[in-house]
């Protein structure tokens, strides 16, 4: 199905919830680079992207991606992630004077600043393409692997981490978007609801007591216990209906404010702007150009940019796998 047809099957509760995300990852690259480290910048560090990784999990539907020949998958994904993100990394290279012959293989095996998360999630989607596992094997597989990454490597702090292997996520990630996948064929159990919400809030405030330390191994068992109720409340977090259209659109269109704030960030920057207008100013001159470029199909498919959607009512018993294939659109 195309984006335009499953534009309406869209579930607001997970583009606002996906909004509210890439809202937090702006924000924490805003403190990154104003170089105003905080408190609340460390505790979004410690969600924020696993959440990420287990929402695509979440979505990616894994029966129809295998029932996909590997070169329709691979075109499939080329229009919506990997043309947007190619030309980012390419404008970002360009503008860091750091573009060369070798810039192909680096920016997949060590991609630049917060370019990282497309062919890290692309990687995971391959590899569970290709595999012929079910969703509870793989996920079986990915703890003891990732668990013993993040123990080896660091996951805020790295842990004498060698130059020459790909990015860490490659190996410390793969917890969370197989996670994703389980809980997207697994009701959560209601009755256990609240303990999701004891045993995360724990997780919070042990990674809220290692700020300012460098404490690797802390931040592992932290992370964990945060991250992994939280992805297990995605089924729930899809019911809920709720009406904030701003936010909802950010959601929509994530990958495209993912991908392209850091240039607003600079762009302003270099006109004199810094403080909170230089983050207003880049909210909201990303939002208009988001507007403008979705109507226009040629430009969409180079930024990144969602096109408007279009009403469409699905048969009631395939309402979740379409709900679930036009969500897999986006970031």
């Amino acid at each position: 199905m195309s984006g335009e047809a499953a534009g309406e099957q869209r579930n607001n509760g997970i583009d606002v919830f996906r909004g509210v995300l890439v809202l937090l990852v702006i924000l924490g690259h805003f403190s990154e680079l104003t170089q105003r480290q905080n408190l609340l910048t460390w505790m979004g560090f410690g969600f924020r992207m696993p959440l990420f990784i287990g929402l695509t999990g979440y979505l990616f539907h894994l029966e129809r991606a295998r029932a996909m020949p590997l070169i329709a998958l691979l075109r499939k994904y080329y229009r919506r992630l990997i043309l947007p993100w190619a030309v980012a990394c390419a404008v970002h290279l360009t503008l860091t004077r750091d573009l060369n012959w070798f810039s192909p293989l680096a920016i997949i095996l060590w991609p630049p600043f917060h370019m990282w998360f497309v062919p890290v999630m692309l990687a995971f989607i391959f590899c569970a393409r290709i595999s012929s596992l079910d969703r509870t094997m793989l996920f079986a597989l990915a703890i003891p692997a990732s668990i013993a990454a993040m123990y080896s490597f660091g996951v805020a702090h790295m842990i004498q981490y060698q130059p020459w292997l790909p990015d860490r996520r490659y190996f410390i990630y793969p917890i969370y978007f197989t996670f994703g996948m389980f809980v997207a064929r697994h009701d959560s159990d209601p009755s256990k609801r609240w303990l999701a919400i004891g045993v995360a809030t724990v997780g919070m405030l042990w990674w809220i007591r290692l700020y300012g330390q460098v404490a690797p191994i802390a931040e592992v068992a932290a992370e964990l216990i945060l991250c992994v109720p939280l992805i297990g409340f995605l089924p729930w977090i899809r019911k809920v209906t709720v009406n904030l259209p701003t936010i909802s659109r950010m959601g929509r269109d994530s990958l495209f404010f993912y991908l392209w704030h850091p240039l607003a960030f600079g762009l302003w920057a270099s006109l004199g702007v810094t403080g909170l207008p230089m983050l207003l100013l880049a909210l909201s001159s990303l939002a208009l150009i988001c507007g403008a470029v979705a109507r226009r199909s040629f430009l969409r498919g180079i930024l990144g940019v969602q096109p408007p959607p279009v009403a469409l009512a699905p048969p009631p018993f395939r309402a979740f796998d379409l709900e679930l294939e036009a969500q897999e659109q986006t970031l």
